[in-house]
């Protein structure tokens, strides 16, 4: 299993621990970081991470199996897996575009929480808290990130690992939580798109800036270019007719 889910499987609150549990699991699946045909944890490991009843689990699951989002198999290499057709779901068939005003307020909300964690990634390269591995990885993941020569679903994945990973690189697993919430509701909404964002030719869609800020250890640089991206996104969402007026 990656290393960042490992954070994502613990406690939920007292209150409505079930629906709690479909939205944590609904999140990672809409976000890309449960994909297809990735196996969940047997039932015993999920209640034990999220410190729940077996009950409370299998209700969680029996909600997310009856919308689509996961399926069980019997017999040998058994267990819950992430249905191989989950994008034919209705988490995201029945998916509306937002109007303007909506995603604006969305990209409000996204620059406070995407603009923090880009701000504390930086001021970690600047203490020399990063390991080199990681390194790398955040530049490979921006690499990637930057192909138009995929299916929207794959540039779409390759988008919130990035993304997904500064904010695990910011050390801090509340705006990493935040994040995954952020990469769902953009999955849910860009899934729409006819084709991926050609980031060489719109340079605010592009990562380049945004990294080469982070990797340098300038705070305030990242937090700004981080601004920039996200406010590009909302102009092109506009300008290509994906919200509604």
């Amino acid at each position: 299993m990656r290393k960042a889910l490992n954070s994502a499987f613990s406690p939920v609150g007292e209150t409505g621990v079930s629906e709690a549990i479909v939205r944590r699991i609904g999140e990672l699946i809409g976000s890309g970081e449960l994909r297809p045909g990735d196996r969940l944890p047997p039932e015993v490991e999920l209640a034990d991470s999220f410190q729940v009843a077996p009950m409370t689990i299998r209700t969680a699951l029996q909600v997310l199996r009856e919308n689509q989002l996961i399926e069980s198999r019997r017999g040998r290499g058994g267990g819950t897996f992430v249905r191989t057709g989950v994008v034919d779901a209705p988490y995201f068939r029945d998916a509306e575009l937002p109007s303007v005003e909506e995603f604006e307020d969305f990209t409000v909300w996204r620059m406070a929480v995407s603009g923090e964690a880009c701000a504390r990634v930086a001021e970690r390269f600047a203490a020399n808290e990063v390991a080199d591995t990681d390194r790398q990885r955040l530049l490979d993941l921006a690499e990637a990130s930057h192909r138009s020569d995929v299916s929207v679903e794959v540039f779409r994945l390759a988008d919130a690992d990035l993304h997904r990973y500064m904010a695990e690189l910011s050390g801090s697993s509340r705006l990493l939580e935040a994040e995954r919430s952020i990469q769902a509701y953009l999955t849910r909404t860009l899934r729409h798109m006819a084709k991926p964002v050609d980031a060489s030719s719109l340079s605010g869609q592009a990562h380049s800036a945004l990294v080469a800020a982070i990797v340098a250890g300038h705070p305030a640089a990242a937090r700004a270019e981080l601004k920039t991206h996200v406010r590009s996104t909302l102009d092109v969402m506009v300008g290509i007719g994906y919200l509604r007026h």
